[in-house]
């Protein structure tokens, strides 16, 4: 399965990840201080690891990438 991160400034507070699973792949929505220039930090690749593991998820580091969709 596939994962796609996305930085979110709306969470509520003290919610650091979210996880929406779909049947074809998953969306970890990361808060603002997990991220650094637009890249997860050490400690946010961590907190997405121990989110995905919550749902029974792969960890970042093991799932595959996400195919390339084009509109049409």
């Amino acid at each position: 399965m596939c994962v796609h991160v996305h930085l979110a400034t709306g969470l509520p507070d003290g919610v650091l990840t979210w996880v929406d699973r779909t049947a074809g792949h998953t969306l970890v929505y990361a808060g603002p201080t997990l991220t650094r220039g637009g890249r997860l930090t050490a400690a946010g690749r961590t907190a997405v690891d121990i989110a995905l593991a919550a749902v029974g998820g792969e960890r970042l580091a093991t799932a595959g990438p996400c195919p390339l969709r084009l509109a049409g």
